[in-house]
């Protein structure tokens, strides 16, 4: 590593620290219903580009579903394990059949820095943005890769 590579990392963890996920979150939110089909859910996915939305049940957040969650129930699908799971809706199986109900969650002035951590450690894709609970943003890779290397390089230039 050369040195002013290394003299750039303190300032690379400073500007990360600096950055909040209310600055990169996004703050007009698409949610679905726990009732709502998963090929509802691929095509909002498809659609919108997006690889996740929280799961909402009077205007609290019960889950998140992601296009991991539809690749699983896809294999699922087609090896015939939800046949034995939901009865004889397999080919539509709802959300509430695939979402992941261990949300984890970041407040408005979690910095970016944590965030990077948090996604990566515990392979979340879709991060909900809350205060007491109500969910304000949303945010995804996407969002973290875009915050990440455009501070880089504003950093290096």
């Amino acid at each position: 590593m050369a040195e002013n590579d290394s003299l750039s990392l303190p300032k690379l963890i400073e500007r990360l620290k600096q950055i909040k996920a209310k600055d990169i979150m996004t703050a007009d939110v698409i949610t679905v219903n726990k009732d709502d089909s998963l090929s509802d859910v691929a095509e909002l996915m498809i659609k919108n580009r997006i690889s996740g939305f929280p799961v909402l049940e009077d205007d609290k957040i019960i889950g998140i579903i992601t296009a991991n969650d539809l690749f699983l129930v896809m294999d699922m699908i087609k090896t015939g394990e939800v046949l034995k799971d939901n009865g004889a809706d397999y080919y539509r199986p709802k959300v509430s059949f695939a979402m992941s109900t261990e949300i984890i969650t970041v407040n408005p002035e979690g910095t970016l820095d944590d965030i990077i951590g948090l996604m990566k450690y515990r392979n979340i894709h879709t991060l909900p943005v809350t205060i007491n609970n109500k969910l304000i943003g949303v945010i995804g890779r996407r969002d973290i890769f875009k915050s990440f290397y455009c501070t880089i390089r504003d950093l290096i230039l």
